[in-house]
């Protein structure tokens, strides 16, 4: 069976994130885009990677299956539409786009176009969030009553930042509520269902410069009647993580392992995993607990060390191997897929998220 082919566009996250995963599950990749030549030649060199450039319209007139998009959100709609107009299948990161009109005009795009198309929300592929989603969906905890989820981490923790320039303006995209929490919005609506309504607010953190905010805290509803809150900053020393569920029967704590824990009148206990659910979470790929390929060397900033790591590399197999069967079964499947649509879902959430914050008021997440 031939590999498809696929370019990555993105020198940071689709050298340290993207293209080892789409090798090991049989994807070809052929070409390598990124803004520094030198750069781009350097990377693709250290991968064997044929082609390097720095015009994205060369990728999309090339022969590839598939690109995937691992830049700035403000370029993501000007990027994806070029390359479905093209009939390429698309992985965007998130944030999907800038505004809720470029993720509807994207969403729309792929699906007219017929293309396989996903957000790289890497974590509904890690064993514990899938878990947590089948005991939540198979009524095993009850009808959901309340949700929190908090996450803590140190990227601006520092005095001096050393962060992209776009993640430092809002109008670029940047921000903690718009790039960690794109991922924590979609986890919640993955194992527990859509948002309804949010009030909340961010903090823009101009201590450090930016235009964009450090820290998001919002209360929210959701169309099944549970409740609950998210919050989470980027200016902690003590990194942390937290997601607790409380159903009318029992409920269920997940955090940074691969355990789900399940508490009800008998005690708490590690809920099993099922074989199923684990080969679910392959999508027809390998089962690879590690990567053969070394990274090239990289920045050593905390942006770009956050992630240098080989943590949650199997997760990412298990997204990438679901790409490779989308593409070859256009009928292809897979709980665990966010596709375009989905990252429309997040970008609402945000959006009404930063339009409570001005209004002071509740917003439906129309």
């Amino acid at each position: 069976m031939r590999k498809p082919t696929v370019a990555v566009v993105g020198t940071n996250i689709g050298c340290t994130l993207h293209i080892r995963a789409l090798r090991a599950s049989g994807f070809e990749v052929t070409t390598l885009v990124g803004q520094d030549q030198e750069k781009t030649s350097f990377r693709a060199a250290h991968f064997s990677i044929p082609n390097a450039i720095t015009s994205f319209d060369a990728a999309v007139d090339s022969n590839v299956d598939a690109i995937v998009i691992a830049t700035p959100p403000q370029t993501h709609s000007p990027f994806a539409l070029k390359a479905i107009a093209a009939g390429k299948h698309l992985i965007c990161e998130k944030a999907m786009t800038l505004d809720v009109g470029e993720a509807r005009e994207l969403r729309d795009a792929a699906q007219s176009a017929g293309i396989a198309n996903m957000i790289s929300h890497e974590f509904r592929w890690y064993r514990q969030n899938a878990l947590g989603r089948r005991l939540v969906r198979s009524g095993a905890i009850g009808a959901p009553l309340h949700v929190v989820a908090h996450f803590d981490h140190t990227l601006c923790a520092p005095a001096h930042l050393e962060l992209p320039a776009w993640w430092m303006t809002h109008e670029g995209g940047g921000g903690w509520l718009r790039n960690y929490n794109a991922h924590g919005i979609d986890l919640l609506r993955y194992m527990v269902g859509e948002f309804a309504a949010v009030a909340g607010t961010v903090r823009p953190g101009t201590d450090r410069g930016m235009t964009s905010d450090d820290s998001y805290a919002f209360a929210f509803v959701m169309d099944n009647g549970a409740q609950g809150a998210m919050t989470g900053t980027c200016r902690t020393w003590d990194p942390f993580a937290t997601t607790r569920i409380t159903g009318a029967d029992a409920g269920l704590s997940l955090g940074w392992t691969y355990d789900v824990m399940k508490s009800d009148a008998k005690g708490t206990t590690a809920a099993e995993m099922p074989d199923d659910l684990l080969e679910e979470l392959r999508a027809g790929g390998p089962t690879i607990e590690a990567p053969e390929e070394r990274l090239p060397q990289m920045e050593e900033t905390p942006y770009v060390q956050t992630h240098s790591s080989d943590f949650g590399f199997s997760e990412m197999v298990g997204l990438t191997s679901a790409f490779a069967s989308w593409i070859r079964d256009p009928d292809y499947r897979n709980p665990a897929i966010a596709t375009f649509d989905d990252g429309l879902a997040h970008v609402k959430v945000i959006d009404a998220v930063e339009r409570s914050r001005k209004e002071g008021r509740w917003i439906d997440v129309g």
